[in-house]
C-alpha cells in the first residue's frame, strides 16, 4: 500500500499565501485609482495551475504519488477559505463560497495534471530538454481550457 502525500496542498498554500500576500501589499502600496484583481474563479485557478506545476518541478524525477482526492479537495477548501478571508480580501460569506469553488476546483486541476504529468513521464516528451518545458505548457494549456470551460458556464 502506497503512503498518500499531501505535499501538493502544502505546495498549494505557499501559494496561495503568496499571492495574497502581494494583493494586500499591492493594494497597501498602490494608488487608490489602481484596479487591483479580485478573487474570482479565473484567478483561483491561476493560483491552482501554478500549485500544481511548482509541485512537479519539486518532485521531477518521481511518478506521481498516491493522492486521496476527497482530502486533497478538503484541505484546498480550507485554504481557500482562510487564506483569503485572514488577509481581507473577502468577507466572511464570500470567503465559504470562494472556498468551496477553490477545493472544487483544485481537486479537479490536481486530478487532470496528475494524469497530464503520468502520460509526460511515459511518453517521448518526458526525455530530452522538453522534459523541462513540458509541465509549464502543460499547465499552461491547462489553465486555458479551464478559461474556456468557466466561460461557457458563466
Amino acid at each position: 500500500m502506497k503512503t498518500v502525500s499531501f505535499r501538493l496542498n502544502t505546495v498549494l498554500a505557499a501559494v496561495a499565501g503568496v499571492s495574497c500576500l502581494a494583493l494586500v501589499l499591492a493594494r497597501t502600496f498602490a494608488p487608490y485609482m489602481l484596479l487591483m484583481p479580485l478573487v474570482s474563479i479565473p484567478n483561483i485557478a491561476a493560483v491552482c495551475v501554478a500549485a500544481v506545476v511548482v509541485d512537479c518541478y519539486l518532485d521531477w524525477k518521481k511518478p506521481a504519488p498516491a493522492r486521496s482526492w476527497v482530502l486533497t479537495a478538503v484541505l484546498a477548501a480550507l485554504t481557500f477559505w482562510l487564506l483569503p478571508w485572514a488577509a481581507g480580501l473577502t468577507d466572511a460569506g464570500e470567503a465559504l463560497r470562494v472556498g468551496v469553488i477553490g477545493g472544487l476546483l483544485f481537486a479537479l486541476i490536481a486530478f487532470m495534471f496528475t494524469g497530464i504529468r503520468q502520460k509526460i513521464a511515459s511518453g517521448p516528451a518526458g526525455k530530452g530538454w522538453l522534459a523541462y518545458v513540458s509541465p509549464a505548457a502543460a499547465g499552461f494549456v491547462l489553465f486555458l481550457a479551464f478559461q474556456a470551460f468557466i466561460a461557457v458556464i458563466l
